[in-house]
């Protein structure tokens, strides 16, 4: 051995870790964001679908002088399986300024919705997983005197 090869440093022994760092890492941001974006995504179509579903049963409760729940029911789950929903709870109220059906009326339709967050009701089960309450409300105009 030579004087000058005693003097150099020994080589670093973590050679070809930070390939593993970057993907551990990679793992531990990416899963957090892919959930972040499926959950936006999710309340999302839920914004959307409790929206629409309280507009149709507006018009629905407007248009009939007697408006029947079982039809805004099936109003609402069409809307939300179109939004790729299934199984959402939803409630639909109706409140009227004077008399419900007499022209020029307003009618008003209420929508709640409890929508869950991807993944937990597997974790809680569905009665008690926690859930975001989506509310919309819409006003129509009732444009024809309702039936006796």
């Amino acid at each position: 051995m030579t004087e000058t090869d005693a003097q150099m440093p020994e080589e670093h022994t973590d050679a070809g870790t930070a390939v593993i760092e970057f993907i551990f890492a990679s793992i531990v941001l990416l899963i957090p964001v892919v959930y972040l974006m499926l959950a936006i995504s999710q309340l999302q179509a839920a914004s959307y679908a409790t929206t629409s579903t309280a507009i149709s049963a507006s018009r629905i409760a407007a248009r009939d002088a007697d408006p029947s729940e079982r039809r805004a029911g099936q109003v609402a789950d069409m809307h939300f399986t179109d939004f790729g929903l299934t199984g959402v709870p939803t409630t639909i109220d109706y409140s009227c300024s004077g008399p419900c059906g007499q022209a020029g009326s307003l009618i008003t339709a209420r929508v709640e919705t409890k929508v869950s967050l991807p993944g937990l009701p597997l974790l809680f089960g569905t009665e008690h997983s926690p859930h975001i309450t989506l509310r919309a409300t819409h006003t129509d105009v009732v444009a024809t005197a309702g039936r006796a």
